[in-house]
């Protein structure tokens, strides 16, 4: 049985951060993980900015979904997408190391084709800022693979060659070449959705829902998703199969999606990663007015006067 880390500041904080499998990155670097924007870039990426000044990241790595919020129309899409795109290249030319992954409303634009929310209109301008920032299936942060949705047992048996290896690395370079090979049966393999998101094919990395994944991981595979939102940073360690020792972990990130009447969900929270530790960064840790607030104060600016 899956083992959830429930109280998230207590078990995030100092001395008993928890912690995922190292690799490349090193103690010096500290990486920032931020869940699903759905439009709201401009308030998200202040609380970035924030985080980078105060502890020192090196390195920002956002989960996907950057369109599409309930009742977002083309301007607020237009707005987001140029937030992003000025964020994003100015960051990189200062230096600090950005990577971004896809979520599954990003790819219905590669794909040209509608999903919920998707706004048709402009499949072309959003596929090719993608390409243009890069925007790639995975990446890694040390030893853990980072997706949209995460990667199940029963999909990357179907899909994935593991003789290969199930590594973080060897699955992420597989996963971006599915998104480099650009034919539509390749990145539908990547949107493949499962019963836990109303569909009926195996939970893929764009789809898979936070109860598919936990209770399908790929074993031995520690991951960083968002996609299912949230309350705050959550942290499940899931069971090898002798039922004695950790399997793999999955820490879930989106902390900053809302409901149908623009509520919210999480929040607001983001990972920090350093070595192989992992915690919550909070608003309070930032000094910031907690979430809550901050996006209602901006949707009564920004979208609630263009709600018909």
């Amino acid at each position: 049985m899956a083992e959830r880390i429930q109280d998230t500041k207590r078990d995030y904080d100092g001395a008993n951060e928890q912690s995922v499998k190292g690799g490349r990155d090193t103690q010096a670097e500290r990486t920032l993980v931020i869940g699903d924007m759905h439009c709201k870039e401009e308030p998200i990426l202040e609380r970035v900015d924030a985080a980078i000044e105060q502890l020192g990241c090196g390195r920002i790595v956002f989960c996907g979904d950057y369109v599409d919020e309930w009742h977002s129309n083309l301007l607020t899409m237009r707005d987001a997408l140029d937030a992003l795109r000025t964020w994003v290249l100015k960051r990189r030319a200062d230096g600090l190391t950005v990577d971004l992954v896809t979520g599954n409303h990003d790819m219905q634009y590669r794909l040209r084709e509608t999903g919920p929310g998707t706004h048709a209109p402009l499949f072309d301008e959003v596929a090719h800022l993608l390409d243009e920032l890069n925007v790639r299936a995975a990446t890694t942060v040390g030893n853990t693979l980072v997706t949209h949705a995460g990667v199940t047992r029963s999909w990357a048996t179907d899909c994935l060659d593991l003789a290969e290896g199930t590594d973080a690395q060897t699955i992420a370079r597989q996963l971006n070449s599915l998104l480099d090979h650009g034919q539509k049966i390749s990145l539908r393999m990547l949107a493949m959705a499962g019963a836990g998101r109303g569909g009926y094919e195996l939970p893929g990395p764009l789809w898979a829902d936070r109860s598919e994944l936990a209770h399908d991981p790929l074993p031995g595979l520690d991951q960083i998703v968002g996609h299912t939102p949230v309350e705050s940073i959550d942290l499940w360690n899931i069971p090898a199969e002798d039922g004695v020792r950790t399997g793999a972990r999955l820490v879930f990130c989106d902390t900053f999606s809302l409901k149908s009447n623009l509520s919210p969900i999480g929040d607001g929270s983001m990972l920090l990663v350093e070595g192989t530790g992992v915690r919550a960064v909070t608003d309070e840790e930032l000094g910031l007015t907690p979430w809550p607030a901050t996006i209602w104060d901006w949707m009564t600016i920004h979208v609630l006067p263009f709600l018909g």
